[in-house]
């Protein structure tokens, strides 16, 4: 049962100008006018419980509480509604995104008398993936080969919970000298790899590992009483569903698969990958609409947003008579000591300013939607140079090992201007392109401009395009 709260009523008023973001949702007369009011100034009244001395850490609190929180909490909050319509008893918030977000839910459940069991729960794509295989198809081959920036025959076993050594044979037949083991694969060479990943003395070890690993996970999951027959779901940010299909398939090799179904809460999904159509994946914000491609593009600058303060999970091992995870690292000391702390604070602390002083019962979490595309929309593609310095300077991988780290938004130099212009390659994947030019020189940021990196990119389909025809034609004369 649901606690009330009284009507909004903050005194005396607070005495500050609204920011940027705090006006776009003010002037914003599609929202209810009552709306609107509450949640500036709540952003606003989190804004000054801000102790922080230093200036970046300044700006992340700032930029917390007016951009970060009404987006996580609008997402919790629908999580809590749908799973209350749904008789979900029980909440995993999935590591690492789900520390945050845990950490929202326990606050609107507290404050506004949700009766739902939150947990904080450890997993991660490898910690599921490697130990759900069954077989090495093509799916299988898709996440075990991700092409990420880096990739490496080290970290391709990682993935799989295997070491090169064990089939250093195979390697070796393959061209893959010892040498070669820690560098980054060129693109015939992860094509070549794919051949090692198919090979019979490969695949059985593979699945005789994954065989060890699944049977710590299912004890993992059964100490977080997944199989106490209680209504529950899981909780992450996105992207595609496959960590949810991996999990499913853990439950049912395991006998605990729930009658109905998994249930999964999603911030985001590009695409919906089940184990069993009995599977149910929600989103709670549809990028399939117009305008909101940027959270597929820039996802990296989303999952900051959830960064958490320990390392990813790897796997799941027995340490005095209970099962705790393997984390790749104890703690984040790198998010850590970019300002993690304060971000995290003020997401929080704006959490409690709004459920203490606004009644849930006036509004639904569909309102959070409009908030969201006004304020993830502004900060992503126009943030202010203090913004793109700051949060463009937090360190990102984009792959699961995190072997290579580099800052989410650097600035362009001549090289990788060049790069860029001529060849559309960026520094690494996933650069957060509009502070990577708000933090570059003017010279930069002229070449840079659409209108001219649009030319230079028609230019290259264009020419691809001719090469290609003429290959086509070369071929048909040699033929006849």
């Amino acid at each position: 049962m649901m606690q009330k709260v009284d009507q909004f009523n903050i005194k005396p008023a607070i005495q500050a100008n609204r920011n940027r973001y705090e006006q776009l949702i003010a002037n914003n007369e599609e929202l209810p006018l009552q709306f609107r009011e509450q949640l500036t100034e709540v952003s606003k009244l989190t804004r000054l419980q801000s102790k922080q001395t230093a200036l970046d850490k300044q700006v992340i609190w700032d930029t917390s509480a007016s951009v970060i929180a009404p987006v996580l909490f609008g997402y919790v909050y629908w999580c809590l509604v749908e799973a209350q319509k749904k008789g979900i008893k029980r909440l995993y918030f999935v590591a690492r995104d789900g520390q945050i977000l845990n950490k929202i839910a326990q606050v609107i459940c507290r404050n506004w008398g949700y009766d739902i069991d939150c947990r904080y729960f450890y997993g991660s794509r490898q910690a599921w993936h490697a130990p759900a295989l069954q077989e090495i198809g093509e799916a299988e081959l898709q996440w075990i080969l991700d092409g990420t920036t880096f990739l490496s025959i080290n970290s391709v076993c990682e993935r799989v919970n295997i070491k090169p050594q064990q089939i250093h044979s195979v390697l070796i037949r393959y061209g893959f000298a010892e040498s070669k083991w820690n560098q980054n694969l060129n693109r015939e060479e992860r094509n070549q790899l794919q051949q090692v990943f198919v090979e019979k003395e490969v695949v059985d070890l593979i699945l005789a590992t994954a065989a060890t690993y699944r049977e710590k996970a299912i004890a993992y999951f059964r100490q977080e009483q997944l199989d106490d027959g209680l209504p529950f779901a899981i909780v992450d940010i996105g992207w595609v569903g496959r960590a949810q299909r991996s999990f499913s398939s853990l439950l049912i090799s395991a006998g605990i698969y729930p009658e109905n179904g998994v249930q999964g809460f999603y911030f985001a999904l590009e695409k919906k990958r089940k184990a069993l159509s009995s599977d149910n994946l929600s989103a709670f914000y549809n990028i399939d609409k117009a305008n909101r491609q940027h959270i597929s593009q820039y996802r990296h600058v989303f999952e900051l947003f959830v960064t958490a303060d320990h390392g990813g999970t790897m796997s799941y091992e027995q340490h005095n008579n209970q099962y705790v995870p393997v984390l790749r690292y104890p703690k984040n000391q790198a998010a850590i000591n970019w300002g993690l702390y304060a971000l995290q604070d003020a997401v929080v602390e704006f959490a409690e300013q709004f459920t203490t002083y606004i009644n849930p019962e006036v509004f639904s979490p569909d309102l959070f939607l409009p908030v969201a595309d006004i304020l993830i929309e502004s900060f992503i593609y126009y943030p202010s140079p203090l913004e793109a310095k700051v949060f463009g300077s937090f360190l990102n991988a984009d792959d699961q090992g995190e072997k290579v780290l580099y800052p989410l938004a650097p600035a362009y130099n001549l090289v990788s201007c060049l790069k860029l212009l001529f060849f559309g390659k960026q520094p690494f994947k996933g650069i957060w392109f509009p502070a990577s030019l708000v933090r570059s020189n003017f010279l930069y940021r002229l070449i840079l401009n659409s209108s001219l990196l649009n030319f230079t990119h028609n230019t290259r389909v264009f020419v691809g395009r001719f090469k290609q025809l003429i290959r086509v034609s070369t071929r048909s004369i040699q033929a006849s």
